[in-house]
């Protein structure tokens, strides 16, 4: 006997016209109807939903992922690294910040080059975010040719912390900044910067 396949009920959704024209293009290279493509992205939307995540969330997440792994950055879990941030600290101590200070300005070239046309400012907080626990907090505030770096994070060390620091530094440093304070204690870091006249080096912009 043949089974009755059930009949999916179908609704029409209102979309922009830009994002239609653009969902249309997409489901085309793809070689997808645009019923099929569309209805991936409502599946995918709801499984972040349920994740308590949305898609842009999970899209943030991966460009910064990305940021991370073309700057060659491995997963290490936190204790282990810790505990060679602080065994090589002692014998080590300035080359690891001029390491961390460099590699600093590198992600921050890196992000002019890549998201030249994002909000640097808004892509830079996203990046340390992504960089720091979920116990950290991070408050980045930019008035006229100042800005303000203030970093809590109450789990980590004072090594790590000061590392962290030299790494907000190289980074604001790529974008035409000079530091104007930098006071480091144990899971804190409070930094100001302001922005370099023409004569004195980069002529980056944080708009």
């Amino acid at each position: 006997m043949k089974a009755v396949s059930k009949k999916r009920d179908k609704k029409l959704l209102a979309v922009d016209g830009e994002i239609a024209r653009k969902i249309i293009q997409i489901a085309n290279r793809k070689g997808m109807t645009v019923y099929s493509f569309t209805n991936e992205i409502l599946k995918q939307a709801i499984a972040a939903e349920n994740m308590n995540k949305s898609l842009e969330d999970i899209v943030e997440l991966f460009r910064l992922l990305e940021i991370s792994l073309n700057g060659g950055a491995l997963l290490i879990p936190g204790d282990i690294l810790m505990y060679m941030i602080e065994r090589i600290y002692q014998q080590e101590r300035e080359e690891l910040l001029s390491k961390w200070y460099k590699s600093g300005r590198w992600y921050g070239k890196y992000l002019q080059v890549r998201f030249h046309r994002d909000e640097p400012l808004d892509i830079i907080q996203s990046l340390l975010n992504a960089c720091s626990s979920k116990y950290s907090e991070i408050q980045i505030l930019k008035e006229d040719r100042k800005l303000s770096v203030n970093w809590m994070s109450p789990n980590n060390s004072l090594e790590y912390t000061e590392l962290f620091s030299k790494f907000i530094e190289g980074l604001i440093h790529s974008f035409g900044y000079k530091t104007r304070k930098n006071e480091v204690s144990k899971g804190l870091i409070v930094m100001e910067f302001e922005k370099k006249d023409h004569e004195e080096g980069s002529n980056h912009k944080i708009n």
